[in-house]
């Protein structure tokens, strides 16, 4: 079966623009206990499946997993950390062969900034995640190749005037409400 996969840089830059266009009902959402974090890893996906088919003039489905634990290999499966209860949030390019030139397997941990939620409580969950991430299954680059496997750490937040991002991440405004902090390992230009 063929996918459409999609770069990480893509990634940061979709987030921004599905933000945009979902930002009443993530306001709406944002306000309901337990977090909107689970509707946005999905909503995210479906909606970003639903961009790239436009865009690229086909009726493939995105290359992606959600709340991935293990990723389909040719001999079976391998968990993604290796913790195998840890779950990945989101999961890109897993599914496709690998091939040069073609965007790596990216790994991704996502948090969402509740109205109720303070600054050092987000910014803690995105050092957690970062640590999660230091955690993938190091059969996951046997599996992939090293330099075809990515890390990257989202978080939505409030855009707040003199918002500073947390350690180690870079800032984007997704317009005058909320602001997308971001972290990678290996790093990305831009």
């Amino acid at each position: 079966m063929a996918y459409n996969t999609i770069g990480p840089v893509d990634v940061i830059k979709a987030l921004i623009e599905w933000i945009q266009v979902e930002q009443p009902t993530i306001e709406a959402l944002s306000l309901f206990a337990g977090g909107w974090e689970g509707w946005a890893r999905n909503q995210f996906a479906l909606w970003l499946q639903g961009q790239l088919k436009l865009r690229l003039r086909n009726n493939n489905p995105l290359d992606v997993l959600t709340e991935a634990n293990h990723i389909p290999t040719g001999e079976g499966s391998i968990a993604v950390f290796d913790s195998p209860q840890q779950r990945a949030d989101i999961v890109f390019n897993a599914l496709s062969p690998t091939v040069e030139a073609e965007p790596p397997v990216i790994i991704t941990e996502l948090k969402c900034q509740s109205p109720k939620q303070p600054w050092p409580a987000f910014r803690a969950g995105l050092s957690r995640d970062v640590t999660k991430l230091y955690g993938v299954n190091p059969d996951v680059d046997d599996a992939f190749g090293p330099e075809n496997v990515m890390v990257l750490s989202l978080g939505i937040c409030f855009n707040e005037p003199g918002l500073r991002p947390a350690a180690g991440y870079r800032v984007e405004s997704a317009g005058r409400q909320y602001a997308v902090q971001w972290w990678a390992d290996p790093g990305l230009v831009g």
